[in-house]
């Protein structure tokens, strides 16, 4: 399995298997209780991904568990946030939109393009479910258990209907570029998109906003290539897909160097971690930044999804040598940008904006952004090395300065700087089954 997940959490957001089985899914919202204990939305996907050699295997495996098991267990790692479950699950040969409320569900076989957001997209239409039917016709699931009040709050509608259009508009002839194109999509102006402005999550491309509906925001993202030839996976392994590169992975062969998991906290060595050093810096200065970084991914990409889809029958090592060369490519360039970006002091002019990235930051014990802090606390321990040499009783004064500034909590002054990350419960990975 090839899976996206938050590092606290057994299940996953994304995920494909070797059968070419790919599964996204998104949270939904239903008028039926939460089981006090369950199987949770991301479980749900980890167990289609695991149990199903296609698509249908895949949908009936989670109809099962949830008769079963119901739906339950808080899905957040920081407070406490409970929600039912959708899911698109593709292979080779078809796909299937899987709708479920508490103990029941409903599936629909996809018969054009499709996408799903935070609602349920099936009314009478099912193909299997576990209602059954009544006076000779079928139970409208959506009707039935649909919470349309929290659908609303998150701008569900808004954004299924703009990825259906999109997916539109390129119908039989949609590329992964195209579909890498989809998952960045921050509307029909970009230019005019600002990220801190007081607007309901309409955004595919999902950036956090200081707004309780947008603590949220991509931080992982995948599209899947399932032929008769094989099966190739694209990853970011990386937050905010418009200032991330995808990258090739095979089931056959070895998996690229990402560094050690990431944590809640930053983790020093981490992929995903490091791509923080370049998106936190780049947000203060999207309009500026974003095209600038893009142009670089771009031409890799170009290269990467020119060359990748005929590796599907190619030798394991081949593949391997192919995905170590395209994960190489892509972290130099963003070493290259960490290393630009930290010679510039890092302001964000929103205040709530700005806010919301300190809390970030401190929480997550991140790295100060600016140079001046790093140096500005360098100094600070330097001089408290100084003042140990003539009294030693004062020693660990540098233990706690260093031990406050990795845990963020040192308010002073000396350490008011950004170091906080968003917790794995206010993320929202993306992925894109394409077949």
């Amino acid at each position: 399995m090839i899976l996206g997940r938050s590092f606290w959490a057994w299940g996953a957001e994304l995920g494909c298997n070797e059968h070419g089985v790919a599964v996204g899914n998104e949270a939904a919202f239903s008028n039926q209780k939460t089981e006090a204990d369950g199987t949770c939305c991301l479980d749900l996907l980890r167990i289609a991904v695991e149990r199903g050699e296609t698509a249908r295997e895949a949908v009936e495996a989670v109809g099962r568990s949830v008769e079963a098991f119901g739906q339950g267990g808080n899905c957040q790692m920081m407070g406490n946030f409970y929600f039912d479950t959708g899911l698109l699950i593709a292979d080779r040969r078809e796909a299937w939109v899987v709708n479920c409320a508490g103990r029941h569900w409903a599936a629909r076989r996809v018969d054009d393009v499709m996408a799903i957001s935070n609602r349920y997209q099936i009314t009478d239409d099912w193909n299997l479910s576990s209602l059954e039917a009544e006076n000779g016709g079928r139970p409208d699931f959506r009707a039935r258990f649909a919470d349309e009040k929290r659908e609303g709050e998150v701008a569900a509608l808004q954004r299924e209907c703009r990825a259906l259009e999109l997916l539109q508009r390129r119908k039989g002839e949609i590329t992964v570029h195209d579909m890498a194109a989809i998952l960045r999509d921050v509307g029909e102006d970009p230019d005019n998109y600002n990220i801190p402005d007081d607007e309901l999550p309409t955004r595919l491309c999902m950036h956090a906003g200081p707004y309780e509906s947008r603590f949220w925001h991509a931080t992982g993202a995948m599209i899947t290539d399932s032929s008769d030839d094989g099966v190739l996976v694209w990853m970011t392994a990386t937050s905010a897909t418009d200032l991330s590169c995808f990258k090739p992975l095979f089931f056959e062969g070895s998996m690229p160097d990402m560094g050690p998991p990431p944590e809640g906290t930053y983790t020093e060595g981490s992929l995903w971690w490091k791509h923080e050093r370049l998106h936190r810096r780049a947000v203060a200065d999207y309009h500026a930044l974003k095209p600038e970084i893009r142009g670089e991914f771009d031409l890799l990409e170009q290269d990467f999804f020119r060359d990748g889809p005929g590796l599907k029958t190619a030798p394991a090592h081949v593949k391997s040598e192919f995905v170590e060369e395209c994960w190489r490519r892509a972290e130099e360039v963003t070493n290259r940008w960490i290393e630009r970006l930290e010679k510039r002091n890092v302001f964000i002019q929103h205040e709530g904006y700005r806010g919301m990235w300190d809390r970030f930051n401190r929480e997550g014990s991140f790295p100060p952004l600016n140079p001046s802090d790093s140096a500005r606390n360098a100094r600070a321990l330097r001089a408290i090395d100084r003042l140990s040499e003539l009294h030693p009783a004062s020693t660990g004064c540098r233990t706690r300065l260093s031990q406050s500034m990795a845990s963020g909590k040192e308010r002073r002054p000396l350490l008011e700087f950004n170091r906080r990350a968003p917790s794995s419960g206010l993320i929202k990975p993306q992925g894109v089954n394409f077949a």
